[in-house]
């Protein structure tokens, strides 16, 4: 019954489904996958679909504030499929970054009151449930969520670092939900965001994933510092006790640890270290095509080729900076931070119309910039599609309320002529 009244559900029950459950979906698509061809690309043809269909079909169009943000990137994009050595790997990995550009366009499309927005913002809330019962069911049988390197929570999530980055996110959805004076919900919505911040702040330290931490850490220090100083204390308190949990201690401890030499000779270093080496190999090739690059993921194919190892398997740049400008080239990672810059801008250039809940938005995208130094966010797909969702639904909010502000004070100023003539 709570589905069927989102005005989000009535205006595509499609795509609202989709979005509703694609964070529970990854143990089923992995499942699905045949020689690279699986359910999930399906689910991302059919976002793709559905959104241009639906213009085409009510004869709309994009909205112009989109194509400012996205047409540089999209088109290095395509730009940087044509030239690859792998076309067909880049164009697989590359409808990931369309379906970003579906979405948040979709946000903009369907967000035209403060219903609609709010409604998204549940959609995102309603999302997590499968994950956190699943997370609880991992508390209770560690074995089904260890790894290698030992107990990682990883929820419905195909990876621990993906679901520690939908957790933040989880989280600060939450706070803008019980801060923002410009969305209104029930008491009952409000407990529930309550209750899942702390839900998430202890699944997210069971992930173990050290650039989540800073995420989150970030996201609630930055809205301290803008707007109520007393979080800026609270979240250095959460990161102090946090640091007496023994394998907190251990993932901290690991980044500071010298290299090792192993019993075959070799030198082992910290993932941190070993990262920086890499992106420094990578530095050549680079050059070699600095404007539009090898070709969107190929950083992996030519692995080998600048980074030599005893494996026959490539990695990718774990820093999504050092990753577009390998595969889209300088002018591919210039638009990229257009893109990010341009949405932060819309955030600090109308702070004033609603200074809790852009506080929140702002952290969330200093966040982001901040763990694309260390992660390969790009790749990070059921996380980025609500992140995604959640920005441009606030910057079509934003846009809402700025033209309702402009309209106000236009009739404020007709007032005050007529009184004045």
């Amino acid at each position: 019954m709570i589905i069927r009244k989102s005005p989000l559900y009535i205006f595509s029950p499609v795509i609202y489904l989709l979005l509703l459950t694609r964070a529970s979906l990854d143990p089923i698509l992995k499942m699905t996958d045949f020689g690279g061809i699986s359910f999930g690309a399906l689910l991302n043809l059919a976002v793709i679909v559905f959104f241009f269909g639906g213009l085409l079909q009510s004869k709309g169009s994009i909205s112009a504030s989109v194509l400012k943000l996205w047409a540089g990137f999209i088109v290095v994009g395509l730009i940087s499929i044509v030239i690859s050595s792998i076309p067909l790997t880049s164009f697989r990995s590359f409808v990931s970054v369309i379906t970003y550009f579906a979405i948040f366009s979709l946000a903009y499309t369907f967000v035209r009151s403060r219903e609609d927005f709010e409604s998204i913002i549940k959609l995102i809330i309603y999302s997590s449930s499968i994950p956190f019962a699943v997370s609880i069911v991992q508390f209770v049988f560690p074995e089904t969520s260890t790894t290698r390197d030992g107990f990682r929570l990883h929820g419905t999530f195909s990876h621990p670092n993906i679901y520690a980055f939908y957790l933040v996110l989880i989280a600060a959805v939450s706070f803008y939900s019980i801060k923002s004076n410009a969305v209104f919900f029930s008491k009952r919505f409000i407990r529930l965001c309550t209750a899942l911040i702390p839900l998430s702040v202890v699944c997210l330290i069971a992930t173990q994933t050290r650039s989540a931490w800073i995420a989150f850490f970030a996201i609630f220090f930055i809205y301290g510092l803008l707007y109520e100083r007393k979080y800026v204390i609270l979240v250095c308190c959460i990161g102090v006790l946090a640091l007496f949990l023994p394998f907190v201690q251990e993932r901290i401890a690991d980044l500071a640890s010298d290299s090792q030499i192993t019993e075959t000779g070799g030198e082992k270093l910290n993932s941190y270290a070993w990262r920086k080496v890499v992106w420094l190999s990578s530095w050549d090739f680079i050059q070699n095509k600095m404007w539009f690059g090898h070709g969107y993921d190929t950083f992996s194919h030519y692995f080998l080729d600048f980074f030599v190892l005893q494996e026959s398997k490539g990695f990718d740049a774990h820093n999504a900076y050092v990753q577009v400008t390998f595969d889209m080239g300088f002018l591919g990672a210039f638009a990229f931070l257009v893109l990010l810059m341009g949405i932060l801008t819309k955030y600090l250039r109308y702070f004033s119309l609603d200074p809790k809940g852009n506080s929140v938005f702002i952290g969330v995208i200093a966040a982001f910039l901040l763990v694309c130094y260390s992660d390969n966010m790009f790749f990070y797909l059921s996380y980025c599609w609500y992140l995604w969702l959640f920005l441009g639904s606030g910057c079509a909010f934003l846009e809402l309320k700025m033209r309702k502000n402009n309209r106000v004070q236009e009739k404020k100023l007709s007032k005050e002529i007529l009184i004045f003539d």
